[in-house]
């Protein structure tokens, strides 16, 4: 696809009301959104201001909703209206949703992470653990029956999710897209963000010489995305240029001279065609942390050379604070209303600016003819995206016609800790999954059977020893260790090729958030421990790949239930036919924890699992190749698209591997469940099943298929 892609729709919740033009004028008179952060004890806490929402009204049905999601769904529903479908079925029923959070509904679920011999233990709520409900709860209440993913890169989550959707729309995917940012403070997350000592105790100051941190934000932003149709009403601007990536440098430290960001604003130009010297205005990430401010300037100074003193810049932050997983759809927005008005809203709460900050910082409302305008947004981890959007239309970079191998592939489960134990236990086919070990599960009468894996030695898959990791990221790092060294990549081939990562997992890192919340219950919120908490974000184990293996190019998280690693899958394929890379690690991982078990219930067995893929446009070392991928509502859609994709029809496969949700297809083919011998492997899946088809072997055009609620990925793979 080539036809430019629109931004039809936007809508805001914020604590300066309701709505995106509240939201503007707000900002254009440098109103204040910081507060008395009073919605819950902070037992001592320090920080004592937030961009607290009150008075909220939440939209008809989702009054008993968790906060996080009823801001997404207001949100969703004003963005949904001003692109002029909320009102009609078909056009909502074509309409894919992406949601993108920190924290999804921790406020709610938080109450399952306390321990359970404590009173206000509510094993009941585990399912606000999941980033995957929200995007569950508003597509089946708002009637949007395309696709839906939700995904987490922490403080770049808004703005990733618009990379994300701008990829599925050029690669044709999808026509339409709703995203939406959003994150509800909680205890949780109030007391992990203080102990990082980033937060100012007074307000937000960004490029200030005086500035002592960012202060935190609830709310939500949504944005329409669609491929322009020519009896499309008038857009409200294009988005002409995306890109994500990552430092692969440190969990919370930006990487020296700004060298991620810098990297992602000049990917953002090359797709948009554009010269450093015709953006008009750049939207900064601004956090009014010294590290990032600097480090902020100095990439912009790095891709705009002489440019960068001249064009102006600000950050909304300064007086809307930092609204987290909104953060960069909120400031897309604001990038939108600028392009609309020409007009660049102040940067409020600078009164000295920083010599080191060597910038044109916008303090006043300033008039300007604008064409061509940049959002950057950053976030821990390493995580950096950036935007463009502009006046007129561009058309979207025309794919490339690349091929896709499978060079390197590791499957980690209770069948097996390698490729060889696993082939053997395949060849055995007797179930792998025992009685649960590792941990007890309140109130029941006897352990569930589980397919469980103990722990990993993981300087056995070639992986540095790290000073704490959690159960999933051991997992995760060692199925990627394992398919590299297959690949033959070490950190210094993979940066050479622009190498990324595209990962899935549905419950992240759920055992820390258990671990973390539990001194939260003990000790208090001032005794946290500060060096746990950015283990505890769902994307932690990606940015650790990342920073193991100098994985600085695209990279995303995708959080669905079943489908998290196949959407992964699908999106690294993209990319690399896109000619934005010529390697990419896929990744799926999903481990047990007590959230997840709580939440799945005593239905079938739970299992975890690690599998990655390492995926090439060189056909060297090929163990197969991937023909074709679908992404689609359904499994029978999804099939369709991969088989038109492979050039294939359905009489030429010769064998069916079936993952997730146990929907039936009617295909006349061997069919084989993983998953019958190991457990429910969640966010895994999909990876998990190709490995194992890698491992069985393939005797011809092998189908994976793997389904969840109103989402299916098709995946052909053949011999090469």
């Amino acid at each position: 696809m080539n036809r430019p892609i629109a931004i039809t729709g936007m809508g805001a919740i914020t604590p300066y009301g309701s709505g995106v033009e509240t939201l503007w004028q707000a900002l254009l008179a440098k109103e204040s959104a910081i507060s008395a952060m009073d919605l819950f004890d902070l037992g001592g806490i320090l920080c004592t201001q937030a961009g607290v929402i009150r008075n909220f009204r939440a939209p008809e049905g989702f009054e008993e909703q968790p906060r996080a999601t009823a801001f997404a769904a207001a949100a969703s529903l004003e963005a949904l209206a001003q692109a002029g479908i909320l009102n009609n079925p078909q056009a909502l029923a074509e309409c894919a949703l992406i949601t993108a959070s920190n924290f999804g509904n921790i406020d709610y679920g938080e109450k399952a992470l306390i321990p359970p011999e404590h009173p206000d233990y509510e094993p009941g709520m585990a399912i606000g653990c999941a980033h995957f409900n929200t995007a569950d709860i508003i597509a089946d209440k708002l009637g949007l029956a395309g696709f839906r993913l939700s995904l987490s890169l922490s403080c770049a989550s808004g703005a990733s999710a618009v990379v994300t959707a701008a990829g599925l729309i050029t690669a044709g995917r999808v026509q339409r897209v709703v995203i939406v940012g959003y994150d509800a403070l909680s205890r949780f997350a109030w007391s992990g963000l203080c102990a990082l000592r980033t937060m100012s105790k007074e307000a937000v100051r960004p490029f200030d010489l005086h500035r002592n941190g960012t202060i935190f934000t609830e709310g939500a932003a949504a944005i329409v995305l669609e491929a322009m149709r020519a009896d499309a009403q008038p857009p409200l601007a294009f988005l002409s240029g995306w890109a994500s990536n990552n430092n692969g440098h440190h969990m919370t430290a930006p990487a020296p001279l700004g060298a991620g960001s810098a990297e992602v604003m000049d990917q953002t130009l090359q797709q948009a065609g554009l010269a450093a010297n015709q953006i008009d205005h750049i939207n900064t990430h601004g956090t009014g942390t010294k590290p990032n401010d600097v480090t902020e300037t100095q990439a912009i100074q790095t891709i705009f050379g002489t440019c960068a003193a001249s064009i102006p810049v600000t950050s909304i932050k300064g007086a809307l604070g930092h609204m987290l997983g909104a953060a960069g759809a909120v400031e897309l927005i604001a990038a939108v209303l600028s392009l609309r008005d020409n007009l660049i809203p102040p940067t409020a709460g600078l009164t000295e600016q920083d010599t080191e900050c060597a910038l044109d910082v916008v303090t006043t409302p300033r008039s300007a003819e604008l064409q061509h305008v940049l959002s950057n947004s950053a976030g821990f981890g390493g995580c950096n995206s950036a935007l463009v959007v502009s006046r007129t239309a561009t058309p979207s970079q025309i794919q490339q016609a690349n091929r896709i191998f499978i060079t390197g592939s590791a499957l980690i489960t209770a069948l097996g800790c390698d490729n060889e134990e696993t082939r053997a236990a395949l060849e055995e086919s007797e179930s792998a999954c025992f009685p649960l070990e590792r941990f007890e599960l309140p109130d029941a009468e006897e352990p569930p059977l589980v397919g469980e894996l103990f722990e990993l030695e993981i300087a056995d898959y070639g992986v540095a020893t790290k000073p704490y990791l959690d159960h999933s990221s051991r997992l995760f790092l060692c199925a990627c260790g394992a398919a590299l060294r297959e690949a033959r990549h070490t950190a210094a081939t993979l940066k050479s090729l622009n190498a990324g990562i595209m990962a899935g997992t549905a419950w992240g890192c759920a055992s820390t958030q258990q671990l973390f919340f539990a001194d939260f219950i003990n000790k208090g919120p001032r005794l946290v421990k500060p060096f746990i908490f950015p283990h505890a974000y769902s994307n932690t184990a990606v940015s650790l790949a990342c920073m193991e293996w100098s994985l600085t190019g695209a990279h995303d998280n995708i959080t669905n239930p079943c489908i998290a690693s196949g959407a992964a899958l699908v999106e690294a394929c993209d990319t690399i036919r896109a000619g934005r890379s010529k390697c990419m690690l896929a990744v799926g991982c999903d481990a047990l924890s007590l959230p997840r078990l709580l939440a799945e219930g005593t239905g079938e067995p739970q299992g975890e699992a690690a599998a990655a893929l390492v995926v090439e446009a060189s056909a060297e070392h090929a163990l197969a190749e991937i023909a074709g991928c679908g992404l689609a509502p359904d499994a029978g859609s999804a099939v369709s698209a991969a088989l038109h994709r492979a050039g294939l029809n359905a009489a030429e496969l010769t064998a069916l591997y079936v993952g997730g949700e146990k929907a039936a297809i009617a295909l006349p083919l061997p069919t084989f469940r993983l998953e019958d011998l190991c457990g429910e492997l969640a966010g895994a899946s999909t990876i998990a099943c190709v490995a194992a088809a890698l491992i069985k072997g393939l005797n011809g055009a092998t189908l994976i298929l793997t389904a969840e609620q109103s989402a299916a990925v098709a995946v052909i793979i053949k011999p090469c």
